[in-house]
């Protein structure tokens, strides 16, 4: 009668103690908040590594599509000596909200190819992200470019068109001066964008964007 009356007893202990060990091995796997916070990229968050301008108030904010660009007007190479920047060029479209799309690639600067083109008359607008989850990116070291620095960009075709930059400005994302940036010029300009001030996680990434602002120049 003795034994019998153990039996149920080792079953109970020998359950109590399967169940303590799937526990653990749960509690051990499952990566923790902190670390998953961590390991995430530092742009990853922003749809605006995004150098994209912030939500447009109104119709003013829409990116304005300007026809087409002639395949060997586009953009290959943008080149900017003064911060080392020296990267490829893809094309970039808006999104179903009317602002322009980021750079698919961390190390590819993005044109807006509904645009004007760098070189035709109009500002050809050209963003890039300013950091990556492994270190540098397309437009790091942008912040050192001053008033009279070259930019130069190589076309499709084999050309390249020189820019000498007339100014550069930090702007809040909520304050994106959209009609300045895209709207006409007389002349053939540039624009470079990327993102600048703090990085607040829990505002949606960085909180502002620099925008250089060049003009082209004979050469």
């Amino acid at each position: 009668m003795r034994r019998r009356a153990l039996v149920p007893v080792v079953l109970l202990v020998l359950a109590l103690v399967a169940a303590a060990g799937a526990w653990a091995l749960s509690d051990g796997d499952e990566p923790s908040a902190a670390a998953a916070d961590t390991a995430a990229p530092a742009t990853a968050t922003a749809p605006a590594p995004a150098p994209a301008p912030a939500e447009p108030s109104g119709s003013a904010g829409t990116l304005a599509v300007q026809g087409e660009t002639a395949p060997g007007a586009a953009p290959a190479r943008v080149r900017v000596p003064r911060a080392g920047i020296d990267v490829g060029v893809e094309t970039l479209g808006t999104d179903d909200r009317g602002r322009l799309e980021s750079p698919r690639a961390w190390q590819r600067a993005g044109w807006f190819g509904s645009g004007a083109a760098p070189g035709d008359v109009g500002p050809a607008v050209v963003a890039g992200h300013v950091d990556s989850p492994t270190g540098p990116a397309a437009f790091t070291g942008l912040d050192a470019v001053r008033a009279g620095d070259e930019v130069v960009v190589e076309r499709a075709d084999g050309s390249s068109v020189t820019f000498v930059v007339d100014r550069t400005e930090v702007v809040g994302k909520g304050a994106f001066p959209t009609d300045e940036v895209y709207g006409p010029t007389p002349d053939a300009q540039l624009r470079l964008i990327t993102c600048d001030g703090p990085y607040v996680r829990s505002s949606g990434g960085y909180q502002d964007n620099l925008v250089v602002w060049a003009t082209a120049v004979e050469r």
